[in-house]
C-alpha cells in the first residue's frame, strides 16, 4: 500500500485503524489488566501479612497519596522529555518494583505500592499528552473514551484472572507470587509495545525546569477561563462523587435493605453505565463538548439526589446506570478539552488534571463519606433521611454546584484567550 493510500484507509477504518494509536491503546489495555490484578494482589498480600482490614486500608490510602506531587512532576517530564521514553521507562520501573512485591514484608509492601503509584502518575501525563498527536482533532473524544475504557473495562476480567492466578502457587511460602509476576510481565509487554510507536517529535522543552515549569502552567491555568471552569467543575464534582463510593455499600445494606448481591448489581450497573457513556460519546457531543460536559456533570448530581431522596432498590439501579454514563462522559470530555489547550503546556495541564481528579475523589470518599456515615437520621419536609442519604444528597448538591461553576466553559479550537489583567 502506498503512503498516499494509507491515510485514506485509516480514515475509513476510524481511529482504531490508525496503527500508532492502536499500539498505544493495546499497551494501555495490557498494563491496565495487570495493574488491576496487582491492586487485588496488594490488598490480599496486606491481609495475608497482618490479618487486619486496617492494613488493607493502608495500601489503598498510600496509593492515593502520590497524585499530590507525582502527577504535576509527570506533567513537567511529559513536556520536557521524549514522551515515548517516559512511558517506556515508567512501565519498566513498575515491572521491577512489582516483581519484588511477593517477597516483601508489610513495610516494604507499602513502599512498593507507593513507589509504583508514583511511576503511574509519571506515566499518565505522558500518555494523555500523546493521544492528540495520534488521532484527528475531531476524534479526540472517542480516543479518550477508548483509553478510559481500557483503564476501567479491565476490572471484571482482572478480578476473574486474579482468582485463577491465585490458585497457581509454585512457591507455597509466596502464595501471591504468580499474580504479582503476571502484573510485572504486563508492564514489560506494554513497554515493548509503546517503544515501537512512531510519536511525532516535539520542539522545545529541553530547558524546562520543574519549579519554573509548574509556575508557568499555574499562571496559564489562573488566566484561562477554560481551565478555571474545568477545575471548578470537576473538582467539586469529584468531591461529591467520592461520597457515593464511600457510602455505596452502606446505602445498599442499611438504607435499601439489600445485601452483597444487590451491591454487586449496583456496581455492575455503574460499570455498564460507564461503557454506555463511552460508547455513545458521539451522541453526547453533537451540540458542543462544553455543553455536553456541563450536562454530564449536572446529570451526575441529579442522579445522586434522586437516589438519596427516593430510596427504592430499582431506582438505585437506574441511578447507578445514569451516574456511570454521565460520570464517564464528564471525565472524558474534561480530558479532551484540556488536551486541546496550549501544546507546549499540555503535559503539565494534564498532570494537574490527574492530580485534581484523584485528590478530590479521595477527599470526597475519605472525608465527606466518613462524615456522612456518622450522621444521625433527620426529618426533612416529612421525609426521614439517614446518614447515607444525607451524604449522597449533599454530594449531589456539590456536583450541581460544580456544573454551575463550569458555566463559563467553552469548546476552544486552540489556546483560550486569557482574561484581561
Amino acid at each position: 500500500m502506498s503512503p498516499e493510500e494509507r491515510p485514506a484507509r485509516d480514515e475509513r477504518a476510524g481511529i482504531l485503524g490508525r496503527g500508532p494509536f492502536r499500539m498505544l491503546l493495546g499497551g494501555q489495555a495490557v498494563s491496565s489488566l495487570g495493574d488491576w490484578v496487582g491492586t487485588l494482589a496488594f490488598i490480599a498480600a496486606a491481609y495475608e501479612l497482618t490479618g487486619s482490614p486496617a492494613a488493607v486500608g493502608g495500601v489503598l490510602v498510600i496509593r492515593l497519596l502520590p497524585p499530590l506531587l507525582a502527577a504535576p512532576l509527570g506533567g513537567v517530564l511529559a513536556d520536557r522529555f521524549d514522551r515515548r521514553r517516559v512511558m517506556v521507562l515508567t512501565n519498566l520501573g513498575m515491572a521491577v518494583l512489582i516483581s519484588l512485591a511477593p517477597f516483601a514484608g508489610l513495610a516494604l509492601l507499602y513502599a512498593i505500592a507507593f513507589s509504583s503509584e508514583v511511576l503511574a502518575m509519571l506515566f499518565l501525563p505522558a500518555r494523555d499528552s500523546t493521544v492528540p498527536d495520534l488521532v484527528p482533532a475531531d476524534s479526540l473524544p472517542q480516543a479518550n473514551g477508548l483509553v478510559l475504557a481500557t483503564s476501567y473495562g479491565a476490572i471484571p476480567f482482572a478480578a476473574a484472572l486474579f482468582s485463577g492466578l491465585r490458585l497457581l502457587t509454585p512457591l507455597p511460602e509466596q502464595p501471591l507470587a504468580v499474580p504479582f509476576l503476571f502484573d510485572a510481565l504486563t508492564f514489560v509487554v506494554a513497554a515493548v509495545v509503546i517503544a515501537r510507536i512512531p510519536i511525532p517529535k516535539r520542539r522545545g522543552g529541553a530547558d524546562l525546569r520543574v519549579v519554573e515549569g509548574l509556575g508557568e502552567a499555574y499562571r496559564f491555568a489562573r488566566r484561562s477561563p477554560t481551565v478555571r471552569s474545568l477545575a471548578a467543575g470537576m473538582g467539586v464534582a469529584m468531591l461529591g462523587g467520592g461520597v457515593l463510593f464511600a457510602v455505596g455499600i452502606a446505602y445498599v445494606r442499611e438504607t435499601l435493605g439489600g445485601g452483597d448481591v444487590e451491591f454487586g448489581y449496583l456496581v455492575s450497573l455503574w460499570g455498564l453505565g460507564m461503557a454506555a457513556g463511552l460508547g455513545g460519546v458521539r451522541l453526547f457531543v453533537r451540540r458542543g463538548e462544553a455543553l455536553a460536559f456541563r450536562a454530564a456533570v449536572a446529570t451526575c448530581g441529579g442522579a445522586l439526589i434522586a437516589m438519596a431522596l427516593l430510596p427504592f432498590l430499582w431506582l438505585a439501579f437506574v441511578g447507578a446506570l445514569v451516574f456511570g454514563a454521565s460520570f464517564a462522559v464528564a471525565i472524558m470530555l474534561a480530558m479532551t478539552l484540556i488536551q486541546r489547550l496550549d501544546e507546549e503546556l499540555r503535559g503539565r495541564l494534564v498532570g494537574g488534571a490527574h492530580m485534581l481528579f484523584r485528590v478530590a475523589l479521595a477527599i470526597g470518599a475519605l472525608g465527606l463519606g466518613g462524615l456522612a456515615s456518622g450522621l444521625e437520621s433527620v426529618s426533612l419536609v416529612g421525609v426521614d433521611l439517614d446518614g447515607n442519604q444525607i451524604g449522597m444528597a449533599g454530594g449531589g448538591v456539590l456536583i450541581l454546584l460544580g456544573a454551575a461553576a463550569a458555566s463559563r466553559l467553552t469548546s476552544p479550537d486552540g489556546p483560550p484567550a486569557p482574561d484581561p489583567a
